[in-house]
């Protein structure tokens, strides 16, 4: 198409215009991106009419329906053209053929075609030809992740993706070539794989295997799991995958957004079982570390609600803090996830000692000093005063705790001069008379705070350490919690992080929150839900 008749098709084909805030945005429809087979290969143009009118970052998404239904016209995908428009991109949504009525691999060509004519015309579209992502989902999501290993497009997102046939007797699975599982290696585009964990149609373990595959050969892919079916990133689900996907194309498409900290994001266990559902993000300012928080922060904080409508917003409280460290002093958070996303979704910000890990990978696994305790805390107080954070005006500062499992324990006590702590929890481990990660019987001496110990039984090898840090410490407040059959590896790992979880947000809920509901547990020895365990306590008032 020449310039001439890409403008005039532009004026004389039908447009709506959308107003949001003042932002306005045009919308071309049918516009042909290839000529030369037939009227299935056209697309739709949305078009900021704010802003910059050169050099935009520009998307183009790609309907799913097996390959052999769908259009662009479906609702889901139009509305994503409008949004991501209002958002300042230049959006294009495509049709390709159908193999009823082109075979595969018609359809890959075809949005290969796409791309090209974008990349083509980007001076006429305001287009940055290097600033290109995509965005499909089911068989869209197939063809969007072909576009980001084929097509040359700067980023690719991909819901529910088929990254192989899955059935080795269907002719499509004789050509790996049409498929993502054909060209695992190095490659420099990244990718966004969102994937439902009980999707029946694209099975999870088939799109993990891509992932892992993908990672291991040095390529860039973030991977997002969330609980449900085939429609999670289509219409289920997307108070996870769309954030999620604001971030991934903000990150490779502008480069730079202040309004989004993380770069990756991952949900675990679906979000918890608390009433705000949460997620755990790898901040652009902490990459070693791995912040838990409820995915609405301010619905997080909402304590109260008015009795009837018209009364306002609520009582509103900040979120309290806790910087957690790990079993061996290592440097992920992956087999504490259950316990930390699910405290989050109770309205916590858990930040976490370790980079993100999508899967564990413990043969990557370092040892971490206990001075990272002190970078978390002066993180998380610098995010709550900066005003271009997300965490600000959202961080009680003076609501923060520390814990850490086995060695971690250790590193929290390393650390308990420091007055910003309001409470230590140390799971599963003691000094005694040992010294480790910096901390010794001497540390217990600088404890200034309420502490909790919790211990699992005689067969936890920090058992008797415990016991004896509990009967040296006489100027704090302590209890020893003792889950008598769970080990020293606890219960971190069962869903929801089991009952050693449990117990740990009822201290916290306790010491931070101020529900004295949970005296009764500590102080009274209520144990009806804790059959289990036995409690000791000594040097409360």
């Amino acid at each position: 198409m020449r310039v001439k008749t890409l403008l005039l098709a532009l004026l004389l084909a039908s447009a709506m215009m959308a107003q949001t805030e003042k932002r306005q945005i045009r919308v071309t429809e049918n516009i042909a991106y290839r000529t030369d087979v037939g009227p299935s290969t056209v697309l739709d143009l949305a078009e900021p009419l704010f802003g910059t009118a050169t050099h935009r970052p520009a998307i183009l998404i790609i309907h799913g329906g097996g390959w052999s239904a769908g259009s662009k016209n479906d609702y889901v995908y139009r509305s994503l053209m409008i949004d991501y428009a209002m958002k300042g991109y230049v959006v294009c949504n495509m049709n390709y053929r159908l193999v009823q009525e082109t075979p595969m691999p018609a359809c890959i060509e075809d949005v290969r075609e796409a791309v090209s004519w974008m990349k083509r015309h980007a001076t006429e579209l305001g287009i940055d030809a290097d600033r290109i992502g995509t965005f499909g989902h089911s068989a869209g999501g197939h063809l969007s992740l072909m576009a980001g290993l084929t097509a040359g497009v700067a980023c690719a997102a991909g819901g529910a993706p088929p990254t192989e046939i899955g059935n080795p007797n269907i002719p499509w699975a004789e050509h790996p070539e049409w498929w993502p599982i054909g060209h695992i290696g190095q490659c420099q585009t990244p990718f966004l794989v969102l994937q439902g964990g009980e999707d029946p149609v694209v099975k999870p373990h088939l799109t993990e295997d891509w992932v892992v595959k993908m990672q291991k050969a040095g390529a860039q892919v973030d991977y997002v799991k969330v609980h449900g079916d085939h429609g999670v990133a289509f219409d289920k689900q997307l108070e996870f995958t769309r954030p999620a996907m604001d971030a991934f194309f903000a990150r490779h498409l502008k480069h730079e957004d202040p309004t989004v900290s993380f770069e990756q994001m991952k949900v675990v266990e679906y979000g918890g079982s608390g009433p705000h559902k949460a997620i755990a993000t790898r901040e652009k300012t902490l990459t070693d570390f791995v912040v838990y928080h409820p995915v609405n922060m301010d619905a997080a904080m909402v304590t109260e609600r008015p009795a009837f409508f018209g009364q306002g917003g609520g009582k509103r409280e900040k979120l309290p803090v806790l910087v957690w460290c790990n079993g061996g002093c290592m440097d992920t958070s992956i087999g504490y996830e259950n316990m930390l996303s699910d405290l989050a979704s109770y309205g916590y910000v858990v930040v976490a000692i370790g980079e993100m890990q999508m899967m564990a990978q413990h043969d990557k696994d370092q040892h971490t000093p206990s001075s990272m305790v002190k970078k978390a805390l002066d993180w998380i107080v610098q995010q709550s005063q900066d005003p271009a954070s997300p965490y600000f005006n959202r961080i009680d500062t003076d609501k923060i705790a520390a814990a850490g499992h086995s060695c971690g324990g250790a590193q929290v006590l390393a650390n308990a001069a420091d007055t910003r702590l309001k409470t230590y929890l140390i799971l599963n481990a003691g000094m005694g008379k040992m010294t480790m990660a910096d901390a010794s019987s001497k540390s217990l001496k600088r404890l200034h705070a309420p502490i909790l110990y919790l211990v699992g039984g005689t067969s936890d090898v920090a058992w008797q350490n415990a016991r004896m840090d509990y009967k040296a410490i006489r100027h704090v407040p302590v209890v020893l919690a003792d889950n008598t059959q769970s080990g020293h590896g606890g219960t971190y790992e069962q869903p929801c992080g089991g009952d050693n979880a449990r117990m740990v947000r009822a201290w916290l809920d306790w010491q931070l929150k101020g529900k004295q509901e949970h005296e009764a547990l500590f102080i009274g020895g209520d144990l009806k839900d804790y059959p289990n365990w036995t409690i000791e306590h000594k040097n409360f008032k």
